[in-house]
This record gives structure tokens, sequence and C-alpha cells, in this order.
């Protein structure tokens, strides 16, 4: 054999076996490559191509057989021993003897290594045993010889004591140069499916992994995107689009159903569309993974924070590395990656029973390219744009672009012979990614994201197939940015130490680049943490230590104590807050509901803000549950056609739940199960009917509220119902995308296929779907209905602007504004139909009509005598037949009810109503709600500036504290307290009255306050209202007849005669007013708040009194509560002076302080965020009014519930605060003694007085 030869690369392996007269069992072993350029003196593989002994020279007969991917040769010699001998070599240099051995026990073949020459034979190396199955790879230096041209290297087996355990070698070379590493320390790879090889102690081993009956398909999915079938058909097509991966097609029911679904978005104004969501639906459940959030996941329309195990432990998500991965019982795993490509790996009893744009998995290529009609195409942009609307080209790098991407230091490292993926690249195919990576770039204008992710792609596939890839990163190239206590490693151990086996990160002994803990840290709940501060574990959810959750129906609050110890005590959620995870959290949250509206011919917009018209006139499914809910129901609704027109309106809306169908006609006449009924009505304790204004409405104690009247239909719901609707009114998923899902589960563009397929198909109900497409509005009338219809930018409307944009409105006008030629009537009432919107989100624009082409006469403004109703005031009622016109709002916790005789509670209410003994009065009723709940009811529109007086009586009886009545004036869109009383008064109705000095049109709202106890019913009746001043009332008839007293202080002299804004809240909260329009309350209290390590212990002022505070617990981050003050009539310079609390390790919680100036916005004059400490806090701030003015105190929730903020001690004094001496002013700690704090209160009355 020459002694230069130089080979090139092979792929294929064969072995060298002796003293086996068997056939052999071999493996099919696929060994590496040889090295890549080096220089062999002589290599032989024992190819099928090469003779039996590659030209070595053999001593005893050999035989060939067929083991492995290649022919190998089996020698047989009955002496025991057998010589494998190369040609005579001339080793001018240091060199390396490089081969691979299986030698399965010590009983098998001993295999040796000599080196021969003309005068001796050395034994330079023997065979360690090897495991069953494995191949070694053995390096041996050969050192220069310089005095012999007649060197061998001889291979020697010696028998063993069991013919059958077979040594075999194979994949001999000599190469120049010394042998160096063999491998990477710790390095894995695979040289095809079933080899397998590690890096031991520096030797490389090979061994034949043995897989289970189960096999897998994957599907592969670029960014960009770039698909790679089941069966390994590759297609590119671009364009957003929404579609189906892969679903289950088989209908026999012998497989667990699973369906993957992708959204495609284009990035920024680049061409590219990548994927940004994927939906798996599976066992019953919808998951959602954003590319944007990579630490959660929606399930059923629910944010849930990972990991989590669901449905049992039967699905899985966790966070690895940079994928977010589900994996269900029956082996599918879904990978999503942070780059936004995406692997399906199914297991091979799938395979032919599914379909999608990853194909059939039935093992041939040709039948892959399926559209959805079932049909094959030949073209991949065809079954693209079969499923995609409007793709787009892709764009085309300049070949000075295309020279700088191939090279190395871009997208040619991931296929160059000498960079990190070179062992990887060798194996895996990796044009595909490199194109990937070429079409990102030119797409991209070369963004280096696009470059990290398609490196990312590339690496997460050599590592999911075991294949280790060389450090590639560094602290400017595509960075990882690692979490407290971790630390990037390009080959962490995939079984990291956790705190618990719920804790693993996903299979082990894996090379996975990611973060891995420092020394001394474990993982809990996917951070870092010491032993010591191991989370907890409840329902699939993880809780750091020290952290609160709830449980159940949110029947238990539960804290982890550490190390999987949960302490749980019971409670329950206010009859205004929802059971509900938000934001991956379990808890009591404000009940935030939202409005589906239908209006004018009809125009719809859905629960998620998407607007469209559709002119059926047959009976539809507004809304229905379709998903898991405790109740379920549907409505629909009936249109009509108009005046032998082309559009529509509504007619009547149905209701239909378990034992109940309740049907409202468009003149508000109601039927339940089939009768007539008047109203209010009630239907067992879970629904109600009454009339509320214009509007019929129901009430549920389910979340669910129903409006209808005028020819409009108002849906509202609660955060229960996120993602488990359907419907015309949408899914309630928090996205328009999904809003147009059919009955069949198929989501479609069009609005009209969509209404359509939601008619009920009422046999009582003759109609038709109505026209697809809208008519043509000529130019002209189309310029002057925009023109009129723009008239909802303008002032008159623009307070409502934030609570409901007019764009939609503004649209659906002009349509109908064209429809009906121009017609004014039909305007107006699309501008009605705003100001309708408008008032369902508490926004109320009385004269909105005096600014628009609707405006009618104006109102009379002269004031009648004392003794005269209110024409202008539609306000006097005694209930004895309705509310007269009186409303109830639809934000508060509870409402007013209507009602004769006495309340159904002992010890509490009236027992016959103040007009005659045995009419109807309104009241509140406390059994069905919590301490502090409101209920609320808002006047109609008084048009007038004049002086007004408005009287009514009201009952105040039980033995509750903390019970109100409270009147507000809502003008200029700011809410006043202009009357309220507290506690009980006695068994007996008082007369009240309130002198209005109004400024412009205005309304009235009552407000009544559930006490501590049941035994709150507060009660109305009679009201009265008329121009001129209020009469004199006697003590008999009323206890106070106007505001609150000013809070009594003890000791202490009111620095501001004029304004009521001093308080220390012993007694009640003075002149403060909760505000109506923020997300929750602020709490009078005393003592510790209820949850540890967070608020006060007691109060500022004694140490033993009141004080006000926001408890975290029930609300959300970022919700805010706010602290309105009595308006204050001293414009000049002011110094505002209080006491706060802000001790918890909550982030982002805070305190501000607004001044609000009349017919201003309100403006922050102070803030203050994050732990401030445990102890009181004085803060002065100085106010620089122009006019009246009024100060509000908002207090906002921050990241958890350990964010308790309170206040205590406000006052108010004329002047600078620089002027003002107070000697007490450090904080307070919560351990300081009642002796210190009640010292410190006198020196604060010597420095006022």
């Amino acid at each position: 054999m020459p002694g230069d030869t130089h080979l090139g690369l092979l792929s294929v392996v064969a072995y060298l076996c002796a003293f086996n007269t068997e056939a052999y069992s071999g493996f099919q072993l696929a060994l590496p490559d040889w090295r890549l350029n080096a220089d062999y003196y002589a290599k032989c593989d024992f190819g099928s191509d090469l003779p039996a002994s590659c030209d070595w020279t053999s001593e005893g007969p050999i035989s060939t057989q067929t083991a492995t991917e290649e022919t190998s040769f089996h020698p047989e010699n009955p002496s025991g021993a057998f010589r494998l001998k190369s040609g005579f070599l001339k080793i001018s240099e240091d060199s390396c003897l490089e081969f691979w051995y299986h030698r399965p026990n010590r009983k098998s073949s001993e295999l040796r290594v000599l080196l021969v020459d003309d005068i001796q034979q050395t034994l330079i190396w023997t065979s360690e045993t090897s495991s069953s199955g494995d191949w070694r790879q053995v390096f041996i230096p050969l050192t220069k010889q310089s005095d012999s041209d007649n060197l061998q290297v001889v291979f020697e087996l010696i028998k063993g004591l069991h013919g059958d355990e077979a040594t075999a070698f194979d994949r001999i070379g000599i190469r120049k140069g010394q042998c160096g590493p063999q491998c990477q320390r710790g390095g894995i790879f695979w040289t095809n499916k079933s080899t397998r090889c590690t890096c031991t102690d520096e030797q490389l081993i090979c061994s034949h992994i043995s897989w289970s009956n189960d096999t897998f398909g994957t599907c592969y999915v670029a960014s960009d995107p770039h698909y790679t079938t089941f069966d390994g058909v590759s297609l590119q097509f671009e364009g957003p689009c929404t579609y189906v991966l892969s679903k289950v097609c088989d209908e026999s029911g012998l497989l667990p159903k699973f369906t993957v679904e992708v959204q495609n978005e284009n990035k920024g104004d680049s061409h590219v569309s990548s994927i940004q969501q994927v939906n798996i639906i599976v066992h019953g459940l919808r998951v959602t993974m954003m590319r944007t959030e990579r630490r959660k996941v929606m399930v059923n329309g629910i944010w849930n924070n990972l990991p989590l195990l669901l449905e049992g432990n039967r699905v899985t998500v966790n966070a690895q590395r940079n994928a977010l991965v589900l994996q269900t019982d029956f082996k599918l795993s879904i990978f999503y990656m942070q780059s936004g490509s995406i692997q399906v790996i199914v297991p091979s009893h799938y395979s032919n029973r599914i379909c999608g744009m990853c194909g059939n998995f039935n093992h041939e290529t040709e039948d892959d390219f399926k559209i959805p009609e079932g049909s094959l195409v030949q073209d991949r942009h065809v079954l693209g744009q079969s499923m995609c609307e409007e793709p787009s080209l892709p764009r085309v790098c300049t070949d000075a672009e295309e020279q700088q991407y191939a090279s190395e230091a871009y997208c040619g490292m991931l296929t160059s012979r000498q960079g990190p993926f070179s062992m990887c690249s060798s194996v895996l195919n990796a044009d595909s990614f490199f194109q990937s990576c070429m079409f990102d770039m030119c797409s991209t204008h070369g963004d280096p994201d696009a470059l990290c992710n398609a490196i990312e792609a590339f690496d997460a596939t050599c590592n999911e197939v075991g294949i280790s890839v060389l450090a590639w990163r560094n602290s400017t190239f595509c960075p990882v940015a690692c979490g407290l206590h971790s630390h990037y490693n390009a080959c962490a151990s995939g079984c990291p130490k956790t705190c618990s086996s719920q804790d693993g990160t996903g299979s082990c002994g894996i090379c996975e680049e990611r973060c891995e803990c420092d020394d001394g840290f474990m993982l809990s709940g996917g951070s870092c943490v010491l032993a010591k501060d191991c989370g907890c574990w409840a329902n699939g959810q993880h809780s750091p230590i020290r952290e609160t959750f709830m449980k159940g129906e949110c029947e238990q609050q539960c804290q982890c104590l550490g190390n999987g110890t949960i302490q749980c005590s019971p409670t329950a959620c206010k009859s205004d807050e929802v059971c509900m995870v938000k934001d991956g959290v379990l808890g009591c949250f404000p009940s935030n509901p939202v409005t589906c509206s239908v209006y004018g011919d009809p125009h719809y917009i859905t629960f998620d803000g998407k607007a469209y018209t559709f002119w059926g006139t047959c009976n539809y499914t507004i809304a229905k549950t379709c998903g898991p809910t405790e109740t379920q129901f549907t409505i629909t609704a009936r249109n009509e056609g108009q005046n032998n027109s082309a559009t529509s309106s509504l007619n009547s809306v149905a209701l239909d739940m378990e034992g109940l169908h309740i049907v409202i006609g468009k003149n508000k006449q109601v039927y339940a199960n089939g009768s007539e009924v008047r109203l209010p009505a009630k239907f067992g304790s879970s629904v109600s009917v009454f009339q509320s204004g214009p509007y019929a409405q129901v009430n549920t104690n389910f979340g669910l509220r129903l409006l209808f009247g005028n020819a409009r239909l108002f849906v509202q719901v609660d955060e229960r119902y996120r993602g488990v609707l359907c419907g015309l009114c949408g899914t309630y998923s928090g996205s328009q995308f999904d809003d147009f899902l059919k009955p069949d589960g198929n989501t479609v563009a069009n609005s009209h296929e969509f209404a359509s397929s939601w008619n009920t198909n009422d046999s009582d109900w003759p109609c038709s779907n109505g026209f697809r497409d809208p008519p043509k509005c000529h130019p002209d009338l189309e310029d002057e209905a925009y023109t009129k219809c723009s008239e909802l930018f303008e002032d008159a409307f623009k307070e409502c602007h934030w609570f409901v944009p007019p764009q939609i409105y503004v649209s659906s006008c002009v349509f109908d504004y064209c429809i009906s030629k121009g017609d004014k009537a039909k305007f107006c009432t699309s501008l009605e139909d705003y100001v309708s919107a408008c008032e369902i989100a508490l926004v109320f624009l009385p004269d909105w009509r005096n600014h628009t082409l609707c405006f009618a006469n104006p109102l009379p403004t002269e004031d009648p005598t004392p003794t005269k109703p209110s024409e202008s005031c539609p306000w006097s009622c005694n209930f004895d037949q309705d509310e007269c016109g009186w409303e109830q709002l639809i934000q508060d916790s509870f409402d007013w009810t209507r009602w004769s005789g006495s309340t159904p509670s002992n010890f509490t209410g009236p027992s016959g109503d103040h007009t005659t003994g045995s009419g109807y009065y309104m009241y509140i009723e406390g059994d069905s709600v919590v301490h502090g709940d409101s209920a609320r009811i808002m006047s109609p529109v008084c048009h007038t500036s004049s002086k007004q007086c408005l009287s009514f009586w009201f009952h105040m009886y039980g033995l509750a504290t903390a019970m109100s009545l409270n009147l507000y004036i809502f003008e200029n869109s700011r809410f006043i307290k202009i009357w309220s009383r507290t506690n009980n008064h006695g068994n007996r109705w008082y007369q009240g009255q309130v002198e209005i000095k109004p400024q412009q049109p205005f309304q009235i709202i009552i407000e009544g306050i559930r006490g501590s106890d049941p035994r709150s019913d507060v009660s109305i009746d009679d009201l009265t209202i008329m121009h001129g001043a209020c009469g004199y009332l006697s003590e008999e008839d009323v206890d106070l007849t106007t505001l609150g007293p000013h809070p009594y202080t003890p000791n202490l002299i009111d620095p501001h005669p004029i304004c009521r804004i001093n308080c220390d809240f012993e007694s009640d909260i003075c002149s403060w007013t909760q505000m109506v329009t923020d997300a929750f309350d602020w709490t009078r209290h005393r003592g510790s708040t209820p949850t540890s390590m967070t608020g006060p212990s007691s109060d500022h002022t004694t140490g033993s009194g009141f004080y006000m505070y926001i408890e975290g617990d029930s609300v959300t981050h970022g919700d805010t509560a706010r602290l309105l003050s009595a308006e204050c009539a001293d414009p000049q310079p002011q110094c505002l002076q209080f006491w706060y609390h802000m001790y918890g390790s909550s982030w982002t919680m805070g305190l501000s302080v607004y001044l609000l100036q009349y017919g201003n916005v309100a403006k922050e004059v102070w803030r203050k965020s994050e732990d401030q400490g445990n102890m009181w806090h004085l803060a002065r701030v100085d106010l620089r009014p122009d006019v009246k003015f009024q100060v509000i105190f908002e207090g906002r929730r921050g990241s958890s519930a350990l964010s308790d903020v309170a206040i205590d001690d406000i006052s108010l004094h004329r002047g600078a605060c620089s002027e003002i001496t107070v000697s007490d002013t450090h904080g307070y700690s919560d351990s300081i003694s009642k002796n210190r704090r009640r010292r410190s209160l006198l020196l604060r009355e010597r420095s006022w007085a």
C-alpha cells in the first residue's frame, strides 16, 4: 500500500471482527467521518468498494458478510490468533495512529496493537473492556523513525473464552502531525438516527440507540416562514395569514385529537411575515403561546405563568432555553422558539391521520401539496396562497449584500467546515437553514436580530438531535441575558439542581445552551434561589416563598411558607368581584365588564371592539357560552326590515338558560316562558328584569347584563366569560383576530359569511340574510355625510372621546346617512347611538343637541315659584308606577330595588312606603352583598342653570355601622358630593333637602352603601325638585339639613375654616368621597391591615384610631383608588399636609396627589413610589390654585398584594409650606409607643395653635 495515500471524507462504516463462526448480529452503526483536512499516510475503513483487507496483509483466513451499513469481513483462524499488518511505512515526522474498536466484555477477543521493524516488535496498546454495543476511538502517538524504512503497524486479536462475543475494529488511519484531543469534554452528537457519540474522559465513544416502537415525525417551520413537512418536503411562501399547521383528520375516534394553529404577521415595514402566535387545542384546552411572552401562556383565554401542569399532568407547558415547550401524555411535542420558529413532533401512530401545512405524515412526498379542498397541486406557492391572503414578494439582495450575508461572519457560519456548527452540519442538512437565514437578512436589511434568530434556530435543532455545538456567542454577538444568580452556559446539563421534580426543565443528559444557576442555587419555578427559599407548587402553579395566592373558587387564601409548605385560611370574593385567573394569578378581581353593542341598521361592535355591519332580517345568535362555564346561556335577536329598504333593525331579544326563556320586545313587553310579565320581575335569585330609562334591563348574579330599547342592544359580561363565548358579539378572547368564528369552529374574513352562519333558522320568522356587499354611495352624498357625521369629533362630544372612540360611530353614521339619503332624523339617531354608548360607559353628555344640527328649541330658564315642580327637571317620583326615568348605574356593585311592604330582612328597613304606606319605594338589600358595596341610581338630565331645591324622604334603620346614603351632582363631567348620612337613624322616615345652584345642565346620583351587617336596608321615597331656594325644615322632620359635620378632632385647632379638607378619619371620612370612576375604593381601617408584611399596624393620630388605606389583595397590578376632597373656594397659596405609610415588597406601588381646579384636568403635584419603610412619614405639598379647587389622593396597587398604601391626618393651611413650623417631622415606626404618639400629637397642636 502506498505510504502517502490521501483519501477524502468517507461517510460509511464497516468493521472487522474475529473468531465468530456464526452470522454477526451487529448494530447498524455509523461512525464519525475522518478528520477534516488531515494528511493520512494510510487509512482503511473496509468499505465494499475496497479489497476485504484494504491491501493490508492478513494472517488467517477471512470471509465477508454484511453487518452494518456496508460490507465487513469475518476472519476464521482455528489457531486462536489473527493478525492484520499494514504496508511498510516511512514516518518522517511525528504522526498519529487512530482507529475504532468494539469489545463487548472481558471474555471477548483481546485486541493489541504492535509496532514492527526489521529488528523488533513493540506492544504499544492493548484493549480495555468496553460496554456492550459501544465503539471507542483510540489515538496512539507515533514518533519520527529515521533509522528504518520498514516500519509496520500490526493489529493482533487473541481469541477469548467465548467465540460468539466478537471483538471488532474499524476505521484505521495513520495521519501526519500530533494526535491532539479526540473531542470536546462533555460533547454529544449523533451521526445518524441511531448512533449517538459522547465525549467521556476525553475519549470519543459511539453507541447504537434502540428506539421504542414509537418513532416520530417532525415538522419544522422557520420564522420567515419556511416549512419542512413531516415527510421532508420543503416549501416557502410569505405573507400575513393564519392557518392550521397540523391537526387530526381521522374521524375514527381512536386517537386523541389535537390542532396546532399559527398566526403570521409582518414585522414592522418589512415584507417578511413571522409567526407571532401559536394555538394548540388539545384535551379540551386552548393553549396560546405569544412570541412576545416567554414566561406565560394563555389557557382558554386566561393568562397563566409558567411552568404549567394541566388536565391532571396530561399537558405540560414549560420554558426551556429559548423555547416554549408543550408536551402531552400521547407524546405530542410543540417547540416554539424565541426566534419564531416551530417544531411539531408527533408519534408514528398518527401517520396518515393528520393534515395541514405539515402534511399527512404517510412517508410519501408526492401528496404533501394538498389544498384544503382535498386536491393536489404541483406549485408550492399555490398551496401557500390557498392558506393565506395577499402573499407578498420577498425583497431581493444586491450582489454585494448577498456576498456579505453569505460570509462566515453571517449566515455562512452555519455551513462552515471550520465553524462552530461543523460537526452538526456534517450530519444535518444545514442548507435549508442557510437559505432561511439569507432570506431573513435580505428581507430585514441585515437586521442583527434576524441573524441571531436564524443561528439560534439551527443551534436548537442540533441540540434536539443530540449534536453538541461549539460556543458561538460572546458578549457582543447575540449575547444571552441571564437572570439573578444564574449565568450563561453553552453546554449546560439537562438535569440542573431543582427544588422539586416539578421545577425540572426537561429531558436529562442533553447538552443545552441556556442560563444555569450559580453554585449554591437551585431552580424554583424558573428562578435560581437558595435552598431555604424554595417555593411551592399547587394545582400546577408555582408560587415563590412568602407569596400569597388563592385556591379553588377563591374560597381559600394561602401563603407559601417555603419548601412546599402551604398555609391556607378561608376567604370569599365581594359581590362586585369575580373569582378568576388574571395575568396568571387566581384571585378576586373587579368584574370589569365588557360591552357588545348592536345599533342602527344594524351595526355591531364585538366584545373585543371589532366593528361590522350586517343587514340580515333573520333570528341570529348574538352571544352564547361555547366553553365550560358555571352557567350556560344563549342570547338571540330577531331583526326586521325597514320600510321596504335593504336595511334592518332589532325587533326583539331573547335570553335562554336552563329553565328560563325571556323575550323582550321593542315596546319593552317582556315574556317569561311564554307568559307576559309585569316589570319589575324576579326569577329566582339569579335573574331580574326591570325598566331602566329607555331600556328594559336584565340583571343576573352570574356576570351577564342586557339592556334593550330604541333598537339598541347592549350585552355586558364580566371576565369569567373571557375566551368561552361565540356568536355575533365575538369570542371575548382579548383579540379581534378570532371574532369572526363560525359555529363549525372555522374563522372567516367576511362579515356577511360570518353573521349568516349564526342564523338560528327560526321557522316562525320569515327572513333573508340580506345583501353581501353594501350599496355604493354617491360621492357627493358621501362627502356630505362625512362632513355632518364628523360632528362627533367636536367639543360637544369630547368628554366621551377617551372612553368611547368616535371613529367607529362616524363610519356607521356615514353609512346610515347614505342609506337614508340624508334623512335628518336618521342622522340624529346616529348621533344618539354614540351618546347612548357613552352613557353605558358612564359618560353623560346632557347638552350635546345644543351644538349640533339636532338642536331643538331651548328650554326656559326663568325660575318659577318654589312651590311649582320643575318642568325642566323631570325627576319627581313616588315610585308607585316605575322609576320615573331614574336609571340604575351599570358599573356599581349592585342595584336599588323597587319594593312594597316590609323589606325581607328583620330589624332593618321600613314596613311601608312614605307616600301611602301601601305603595312602592326604593331600597338597597344588604343580604346578598358585603360591607362597603354600593348601589347608585342617576336622574334624568336637568336642563336649567337656575337655583333648584331637591326634596326627598329617606329611611335608615338597622344595626349595621357605616351604612350610608349619599347624593352627588354630576355637572361638567365631574361628580361632587352634596349631601350625606351614615349609620342608624331609627325606624322612621325623615325628610331631607338640598339646595342646588347649577351652572349648566346636570344630573343627580343617589348612592346607598351597605354597612357592616346585612341589617342596613337604606330606603328613599317621594323625590321632588322645585325651582328656587329650599324652605326651613324642623328638627322633627330632618336631623341635619346641610352636608355632614366637619370631623371632630379633639384639642385640634382647625387651620382652615373655609375648606372642608381636614380629616383624621376617626369618625368617618369627613367630606372626602370615593371617586366612582376608578378601579376600587380606599378602605377606612383601624389596627393592622389584613395582609402581613405590608401596611401599618396602627393609625398615625393616636395609635388606636382609624386611617385610610388601599387593600392590594383583591385587585390587580396598576389598579388605582382615588379619594376626592370637598370643593375649596379659596384660590390662594395653600399648604396641604398629610401623613403617609408605604410599606411592602411590591414594586410600582405608589401614592399621588392631584390638584383639580374648576374647569381644568387634574394635575399631579406630588408622588411617591416603592417601599418607604415600616413607618409613617410627613408630607407637605404647596398648592397654588387660581380658582376653586379639589384635592385627589390616588393609591396605586403594585406588582403584588404587598402594596398597602395608607394616609392619615390630612390638613390644609393657608400660605406656603415653608411658613409652617411643625416640630414633629420624623417618621414613626410601628413599634413606637402610644405615649410617644400622644406627645407628638401635642407638639403638632401647639405648632398649629
